[in-house]
């Protein structure tokens, strides 16, 4: 018998401030541009957006166990608990949860597509059928070295204007813009996990951009992931997209160099966690910069 909280380490729950940021982002940026705002339409988002998450992490489980990718000895298994190895549940129960997950995730997009309009359900189900095809049938695209562009597509761009279509109706090309450094942020966490991962994908037989260009170059494109949303925030603001006061995110430019300063000294065991936690400082200063600019 599976218990409650195994179900929940299952899903990798410290993963999931990315998608709450995302689509927070999203419904503030509404409520700024229009002044729009449903507090029943946005909590539903975000456990819609949270729900298909856990359903992709718990299917990437299953799916990279079923290849052979995961094993007892693979970083991935030293890491963190993994479900079939440390005995929490069956493959066959991984199939099952996902399953569950994502039908109760997308039952949530189907009623706000109801109450709101179609393209909820629509970004919904391409949000979910990326981020479960990661490493399942038809695509399986982490093994092709498509992981980064795929992320950055999910919890940037869809669920930053699936957050803003649930408040607006409507979609909205500065919302657009204001996803790309979410986007990039996050795909550097894939990245991070990549790079240090290089010589056990190698070895199995996964590609991914670390595989591909080696790790200098994986290293520079790193530096360029979490330095460079910075300079697309300004240009965002400088465009009238989002208020000046948004730029209190350049308070973890400082997290970031450091980052920089510690990959260049070697990459970290906790490479993809570390680059998690600048996600979330960044995150919560431009929500709280959202938050401010439409109180004043």
């Amino acid at each position: 018998m599976v218990r409650t909280r195994e179900l929940f380490v299952m899903t990798r729950p410290w993963s999931f401030p990315m998608t709450v940021i995302s689509v927070t982002t999203g419904s503030l940026l509404a409520y700024y541009a229009l002044g729009s705002f449903n507090l029943l339409y946005y909590v539903l988002a975000v456990v819609g957006s949270v729900l298909l998450h856990a359903a992709a992490n718990v299917a990437n489980d299953y799916f990279d166990t079923l290849r052979g990718v995961d094993k007892p000895t693979a970083p991935t298994a030293r890491y963190r608990p993994h479900p079939v190895f440390t005995g929490m549940a069956t493959p066959g129960f991984l199939v099952s949860y996902s399953v569950a997950l994502a039908a109760a995730g997308l039952l949530i997009g189907a009623y706000l597509s109801i109450v709101v309009g179609p393209l909820a359900i629509v970004l919904g189900a391409i949000g979910a059928f990326l981020a479960l095809t990661y490493s399942g049938p038809p695509l399986g695209y982490k093994y092709h070295a498509l992981g980064e562009p795929i992320v950055f597509t999910v919890w940037g761009p869809i669920m930053v204007l699936g957050g803003y279509y649930v408040e607006a109706g409507s979609l909205s090309l500065g919302a657009l813009a204001a996803s790309i450094p979410l986007g990039l942020l996050v795909a550097a966490v894939l990245l991070a996990n990549n790079i240090r991962d290089e010589d056990y994908d190698s070895s199995s037989g996964v590609t991914t951009i670390a595989t591909m260009l080696g790790r200098e170059a994986s290293l520079k494109l790193y530096y360029s992931l979490i330095l460079s949303p910075y300079i697309v925030q300004i240009l965002v603001v400088a465009a009238g997209v989002m208020h000046p006061i948004t730029l209190v995110t350049l308070l973890s430019l400082p997290k970031a160099w450091s980052l920089v300063q510690t990959f260049r000294r070697g990459i970290p065991d906790a490479a993809d966690p570390m680059t998690a936690q600048l996600v979330l400082a960044y995150g919560i200063l431009l929500i709280l910069g959202l938050t401010v600019s439409i109180v004043i």
